[in-house]
């Protein structure tokens, strides 16, 4: 299937045949490409030729994060733990606050 996404700088693409390249920019106004290869070579391609060509995101370009991504990689759960030790921080210090009601009695 052709591509459908606009180029996304920072993203690697990979083609049918395995080839895999980074976008390292897109210049909208001239509507080109450039990208870099796995063996560094470094190349242009045209927007159309983008659109034409079967490709298949297999890196989101860094800050991206897809819906994708964030099923793969699952944040850590918080703990209850730091909650209830806030909450017996709160407790001392209310029990500190009582404690200085009754000593200026």
């Amino acid at each position: 299937m052709p591509m459908e996404e606009e180029p996304a700088v920072g993203a690697i693409y990979e083609e049918q045949d395995g080839l895999a390249c980074e976008v390292l920019s897109f210049d909208e106004d001239d509507g080109t490409i450039e990208v870099q290869y796995e063996d560094g070579e470094v190349g242009e391609i045209d927007i159309d030729a983008w659109y034409e060509m079967e490709l298949q995101q297999v890196r989101a370009a860094e800050g991206d994060e897809s819906e994708e991504e964030e099923e793969e990689e699952p944040e850590p759960e918080k703990s209850g733990k730091r909650a209830r030790a806030d909450d017996d921080e709160d407790d001392d210090d209310v029990d500190d606050f009582e404690e200085d009601d009754n000593d200026e009695s």
